[in-house]
């Protein structure tokens, strides 16, 4: 049954990048009833086999933050909507030890990878339907997504599987069927980029920034004739893939990266943050309550900073309890080995600059990462705990051999034998 759960648990993480093109009427979109139904399996092997795994610092941590949120009802302006919000981290919570009980292997935490940037895949071929079609998200400089999924968002879970894609594809066993994974995760990082070109999200394309440098930095892992393979393939995909693109609207959308940066209010976001910083000083230790930021600005916009939004909201214990999750992702992922460690930390700074800009802390994507980076540690200290000695165990004595059998007579008695 821990099989089937841990297969189900893969369909989820596939599904999440696109989770806007699929809705259920009353349930929401296909992700989240994907996500109910392997909590309702997870839970009933749960109980058939009777195995759970310990909860460790993160999953009490996790708790206790969830916890806060619903005890924000109390005071929030709005208690039906807070309420609802506090069902999704529950439900985030719920994920969390599923994904703890169940990614205990590197194989297991790989293939959650991997079903990610498939899923990002299909996210694009999504929005070049609807690029095709017409269907943008967003008339003005006509920004594409699938599905209902807004083009921030969209590009952002681009940007996020372009160091997957990169670890993965370096990561593949030297056989013909590694060597056909090596090519759908490199084919990924050319295809990512037509994605945001589509999105013209403009946060995704500076944090597209770190995830390109460390897939630099992978190329050293592999032979020569293969850099050069992948250059080329690379150059090919840009040339034919730029002139599709860069007449449209959404492509030119980039050029106003650096003039939104240095002179103007980066899509009214400063506005938004300026009053939230107003209402943060007005309720500092408890917030406002949670998901409550639209009600405290004139736009009636969420906060687009993953960090001030909690701070606002939950406001300084409930910050206090993200930063304590924070701080353990964050030590996880720089314990772990050099290479692995690398990898993780750059997928965190992606996330980082994404966060900034959006509202992103209730999110299945960060939530997925999170709690692979947690799950990778544990399989590492495992993985050295078995490799290691005891302490303080005696050094194994050789075995003493047998006396020489045309020696010994019954009843003699046996000389002893010193080492």
């Amino acid at each position: 049954m821990r099989a089937i759960a841990l297969a189900l648990s893969l369909v989820f993480s596939f599904m999440i990048p696109w989770e806007g093109v699929i809705r259920v009427a009353s349930l929401g979109n296909g992700s989240k009833v994907m996500g109910l139904v392997l909590a309702a399996f997870w839970l009933l092997t749960v109980l058939v086999t009777q195995r759970l795994r310990r909860p460790g610092p993160f999953q009490v941590a996790a708790y206790l933050f969830v916890l806060w949120n619903a005890a924000s009802v109390f005071w929030s302006a709005n208690p039906n909507a807070t309420l609802n919000h506090v069902i999704t981290w529950a439900q985030l919570l719920v994920q969390a030890m599923i994904w703890w009980d169940l990614y205990t292997t590197h194989a297991a935490v790989l293939a959650g990878l991997q079903t990610f940037v498939l899923g990002a895949y299909v996210a694009i071929a999504g929005a070049i339907v609807n690029f095709f079609s017409g269907d943008a998200f967003y008339s003005h400089y006509d920004r594409y997504s699938p599905g209902e999924t807004n083009p921030d968002g969209f590009g952002f879970i681009m940007v996020l599987a372009i160091p997957l894609a990169w670890y993965l594809a370096t990561s593949a066993p030297p056989s013909r069927l590694g060597g056909l994974w090596g090519v759908i995760n490199y084919g990924y990082i050319p295809t990512a980029m037509l994605g945001i070109a589509l999105s013209g999200t403009r946060t995704a394309l500076i944090a597209s920034l770190p995830g390109m440098i460390f897939g630099l930095t992978t190329l050293t892992r592999i032979r020569p004739l293969a850099r050069v393979t992948i250059f080329l393939l690379f150059t090919l995909a840009v040339i034919l893939l730029l002139p599709h693109v860069q007449n449209e609207r959404s492509f030119q959308r980039f050029s106003t990266t650096a003039s939104e940066l240095t002179e103007g209010d980066l899509n009214n976001r400063t506005n938004i943050w300026l009053e939230g910083v107003v209402a943060f000083a007005d309720h500092p230790l408890f917030g406002i309550g949670s998901n409550m930021y639209p009600s405290i600005n004139r736009w009636d916009k969420a906060a687009h900073n993953s960090f001030l939004a909690i701070l606002v909201e939950l406001g300084i214990i409930g910050f206090a309890l993200f930063a304590i999750l924070l701080t353990l992702v964050l030590t996880e992922a720089w314990r772990l080995p050099k290479w692995d460690s690398r990898f993780w930390l750059t997928t965190l700074f992606v996330w980082f600059i994404g966060a900034s800009t959006l509202t992103w802390g209730h999110r299945k994507p960060t939530w997925l990462l999170f709690n692979l980076v947690i799950a990778s540690a544990a399989i590492a200290r495992q993985r050295d705990e078995a490799a290691s000695p005891l302490p303080h165990s005696e050094p194994e004595r050789p075995a003493i051999p047998p006396p020489n059998p045309g020696r010994w007579r019954p009843g003699a008695k046996e000389k002893p034998y010193f080492v």
